[in-house]
């Protein structure tokens, strides 16, 4: 994702986009997750919260850093190389041994021949598959591999797709496992997989999504499709949840929704997640992430737009939250604490409170923030819970390990 100048985008996307010079078409977009939270309930924190940075960081000098995934005593991120660094493509994930402290350390590497970028990466719940999604040249498309030796993944099989996946993620529907993919422009998708038997991915559909400019991302849950559609806004599919009769061969749309523009200089609809509070026992809240113009290393833009889904036929967006100079990316959520993790681009990671009932504007709702870098050197893509710790994979400095917040007490 990273280069030293403005974005710009690939050649297949319309030339009205390129004035715009948005991040999110080239960035991979991570958070396709379909569950969240972790540790008992307790009271959302409270002001003067800080996240501290505990290990890692500058540890990927060669490329630009993409996505993340944390699995046991293992993370796994991948590259970009749209504008590649140093001239090196995005074209390995790179295999990191946290340990019993968390301290990342990297021990090893997954090559691709004829990629530039390694754009989303996920594992499976039960731990046994490695899930990236790729772009650029021959090899694009949605890749599978065996943990049984999460040090050393072997290969089962992929799915090329000849203009690229941007983000993929797993969902189980009616005991089988399927992979949701962005289809990149021209003649954006929804696709999605029968991966039930690993080693022989098979189309299980494709929905054409409306090129403006395509789909980001994919949250499931519960049997729900959140599609993430850019300027056609954030699109609802039963695919298993009963309430238009869908299934992942057959998609049937809920609703849509166009959130607003303010943030940025169009809806940007990016990524997602559907916040299930275990506190409330509310399944309201929906969190949108929007991405704007931005600069590398310095400015980014795009808000996070909240979206009120109690009725799934009527979605309505009901609060927001901006920060200057910055502009979200990737989600993760503690759910059981109500806390929703940000990643800020050159904002670093952002923590906020979203306990109770969120309307308007929600910047008094901001408990902390960390810049793990250092100004200049942070260029935060995404973040994850997990082990008690907060990881934070940064385009420009790598893969940091984090308190989360009210994690000293």
């Amino acid at each position: 994702m990273n280069r030293t100048g403005r974005w710009s985008k690939p050649s297949w996307v319309a030339s009205a986009f390129w004035t715009t010079v948005a991040l999110s078409s080239l960035i991979g977009c991570g958070g396709g997750e379909s569950g969240g939270g972790g540790g008992g309930i307790t009271p959302p924190p409270g002001p003067g919260d800080t996240i501290e940075v505990l290990a890692g960081g500058n540890n990927v000098p060669d490329r630009y850093s993409s996505d993340l995934w944390i699995q046991g005593e293992y993370a796994y991120t991948g590259t970009w190389g749209a504008a590649p660094r140093q001239n090196t493509p995005g074209d390995v994930v790179k295999i990191w041994s946290l340990g019993t402290a968390g301290n990342p350390v990297l021990v090893d590497s997954i090559k691709l021949s004829d990629i530039y970028t390694v754009s989303d990466i996920e594992v499976s719940d039960d731990g046994r598959l490695l899930l990236f999604s790729t772009e650029g040249g021959n090899n694009s498309g949605i890749f599978l591999y065996d943990l049984t030796d999460p040090r050393r993944p072997a290969f089962l099989d992929s799915a090329l797709v000849a203009t690229g996946i941007h983000t993929a993620t797993f969902g189980v529907i009616a005991g089988r496992r399927y992979v949701f993919g962005a289809k990149d422009p021209v003649d954006p998708a929804w696709m999605i997989w029968d991966v039930t038997d690993p080693t022989h991915i098979t189309l299980a559909t494709s929905v054409p999504i409306p090129p403006a400019y395509g789909i980001h991302d994919t949250y499931v849950r519960d049997g729900l499709g959140f599609v993430f559609a850019w300027n056609t806004g954030v699109i609802i599919y039963d695919v298993g949840n009963g309430i238009r009769g869908g299934s992942p061969t057959n998609p049937q749309e809920v609703s849509r929704l166009i959130t607003s523009s303010s943030g940025a200089v169009s809806p940007s609809v990016h990524n997602g997640w559907w916040f299930h509070n275990p506190v409330s026992g509310e399944n309201r809240y929906l969190f949108i992430g929007q991405e704007g113009p931005g600069v590398i290393g310095s400015q980014s833009s795009g808000d996070i737009h909240v979206v009120d889904v109690s009725d799934l036929t009527n979605p309505r967006e009901v609060a927001a939250f901006h920060l200057d100079g910055a502009g979200t990316h990737n989600f993760w959520m503690d759910e059981a604490r109500q806390i929703l993790y940000a990643a800020y681009y050159n904002g670093g990671v952002v923590a906020l409170d979203v306990s109770g009932t969120l309307s308007g504007d929600l910047s008094n709702r901001l408990l902390a923030e960390v810049v793990p870098g250092g100004s200049g050197n942070t260029f935060t893509w995404g973040v994850q819970l997990a082990n008690g710790s907060l990881y934070a994979i940064d385009m420009l400095s790598g893969l940091w390990q984090l308190t989360p917040v009210r994690s000293k007490q």
